[in-house]
């Protein structure tokens, strides 16, 4: 385990825990899943809500456990970033080194790839390719999210469809919506859901 990243995730973790209280995750409701994701039997797992729901603070606070376990992580959040509590764009975290650049911003021009009122930064998109694709000896794997443009338009992150597909993860958490929910179930079966 890289000790750097250990010591990122202890800081982040309790600085971004205390500022979210109300969401719907806290540290006890990612307790039972973190310690089925280490048990060492292959889990693929779906976290699935509605916007606003905790869905990436639930991932966050898993990471920070599993790291804590002493676990390899590998992959990456997408935490929205908020200004005047407004939301105003969406960054991607890289879970295994805690670098982080932004993914999508508020949608101003139609030639680059939007997903909702969303426009990606396609250099983000292949960085996030990139980080699944050199991903070796992670033992837990987070994917937040696979949407729209992955299932449905073969765009995105496809590394990740690879990764799912090859089974080249241990124990995988993958935020999916709940309207592709029965796309990603039909594609892999043996996914858990919550």
């Amino acid at each position: 385990m890289d000790k750097l990243a250990s010591i990122f995730w202890r800081v982040f973790f309790v600085q971004t825990f205390t500022m979210q209280t109300d969401m719907m995750t806290t540290t006890q409701q990612t307790k039972p899943l973190a310690a089925s994701l280490l048990s060492g039997a292959q889990t693929l797992t779906f976290l699935t809500g509605p916007s606003g729901a905790g869905k990436t603070t639930f991932c966050r606070d898993l990471v920070a456990q599993a790291y804590e376990a002493g676990a390899l992580v590998g992959g990456f959040i997408c935490p929205a970033v908020f200004q005047d509590g407004k939301k105003v764009g969406i960054d991607m975290l890289n879970v295994g080194t805690g670098e982080r650049r932004r993914l999508g911003t508020r949608s101003q021009d139609n030639r680059k790839p939007t997903v909702g009122c969303w426009q990606l930064d396609e250099s983000t998109l292949a960085w996030g390719n990139r980080i699944l694709s050199n991903l070796k000896e992670a033992q837990v794997v987070v994917i937040d999210e696979l949407g729209p443009l992955e299932l449905e338009d073969g765009y995105g992150f496809q590394e990740a469809l690879a990764l799912l597909d090859e089974k080249r993860y241990r124990a995988a958490l993958v935020v999916v919506r709940p309207a592709l929910l029965p796309l990603a179930r039909l594609r892999w079966p043996q996914a858990q859901a919550m």
